[in-house]
């Protein structure tokens, strides 16, 4: 027997399976969804999470509703989500795949608020729902009847399958559709932005999506919203392990 021999076989052996459980551990997470958790939770706190857990993280920011059809379709591990579960899989209906809310786990990171901005030039700075109803619907279609300039509106959305769109849509329009001139963009960040560059424009975002110097935020109603991960059944460790720490992270932003 070749005791050296064997003792350098065991030796290579236990590298090997060393090297591939840290393989094993460093696996990529890939993560899909609301660009609003992206933008107020994940961005932020991403280079802590991956620290903290030794986790490789894959972000896109796809939108609520593709989010959760990238999740139940197996292309991602974690959905982003911006409003409660409910509304959740309208957004994922949009996008084409019916989700049964009863299969997936919901981990809320903190709440968030949407708002109403419109261009600072736009003298009008207060709306009821019924009023938002009425303007993203198509019932409204000119400022001068809300007490604004004799001027058409504009309304931007986010994504079509996106999480605000379906929180305001669900929320604010009682389900109502929106009118066939809403001006869907590819995010909500964009939708903002449009707003900023244009006195005839109105739009619903995330409170933190907020340029200050280009948006009026309008007087309305609370609309209050978790945002939050989610995974189709119970996590594995070392997804729940990402999950718990960017519930951490969470807490201090």
């Amino acid at each position: 027997m070749n005791t050296r021999f064997d003792l350098r076989a065991l030796a290579f052996a236990a590298m090997t399976l060393t090297t591939m459980a840290g393989s094993a551990l460093a696996d990529t997470i890939k993560m899909t969804g609301a660009s609003t958790v992206l933008n107020v939770v994940v961005s932020p706190t991403k280079a802590a999470v991956e620290k903290s857990t030794g986790h490789t993280l894959a972000i896109i920011g796809s939108g609520t509703g593709k989010g959760l059809v990238d999740l139940v379709e197996g292309a991602s591990d974690i959905a982003m989500v911006s409003e409660p579960m409910d509304i959740a899989v309208d957004a994922a209906a949009v996008a084409g795949k019916k989700v049964d809310p009863k299969t997936i786990q919901f981990f809320e990171l903190k709440k968030d608020e949407i708002v109403f901005v419109v261009h600072p030039g736009n003298p009008v700075s207060k709306l009821s729902w019924d009023q938002l109803r009425d303007i993203h619907t198509g019932k409204i279609t000119n400022w001068k009847d809300v007490g604004g300039k004799d001027q058409a509106i504009v309304v931007y959305s986010d994504s079509t399958t996106g999480g605000t769109r379906a929180m305001v849509k669900k929320i604010v329009m009682g389900g109502a559709d929106y009118g066939s001139a809403v001006k869907a963009q590819t995010s909500v960040k964009r939708a903002a932005e449009m707003v900023g560059t244009d006195e005839a424009g109105i739009t619903g975002v995330g409170k933190g999506f907020v340029d200050a110097a280009k948006n009026k935020t309008i007087e309305t109603k609370k609309l209050q919203r978790p945002l939050a991960l989610a995974t189709l059944g119970a996590p594995k460790p070392a997804i729940k392990a990402v999950i718990d720490a960017f519930a951490k992270e969470a807490k201090d932003l």
